[in-house]
């Protein structure tokens, strides 16, 4: 019974996670955000500002800001992780 726990508990972590990724890239893509951003601004090591995640989701905060999309926190964390698991590959650390 231990085993089918740890296993059910692990997929519905990765139901979860996959969820959050889905929704930033919503969030993402409803903010119009690649109407200032290219595919380079993120995947393009000697352009891009964030070295890390932090940094990162601390540009993600600030233009949501400037462009008033209205994000909460957890929206915000949701796109930075979709960013995150598309472009840049940071460790993510809580």
């Amino acid at each position: 019974m231990t085993k089918l726990t740890t296993i059910s508990a692990t997929l519905l972590f990765c139901i979860i996670g996959n969820a959050d990724m889905i929704r930033g890239k919503k969030l993402f893509d409803n903010a119009k955000c690649m109407e200032c951003h290219n595919v380079d601004d993120f995947k393009d090591k000697t352009i891009r500002k964030s070295k890390t995640f932090a940094q990162m989701e601390g540009m993600v905060s600030a233009c949501q800001i400037q462009h008033d999309a209205q994000w909460f926190d957890d929206e915000e964390r949701d796109v930075a992780r979709y960013l995150n698991q598309e472009y840049y590959h940071f460790v993510e650390k809580e």
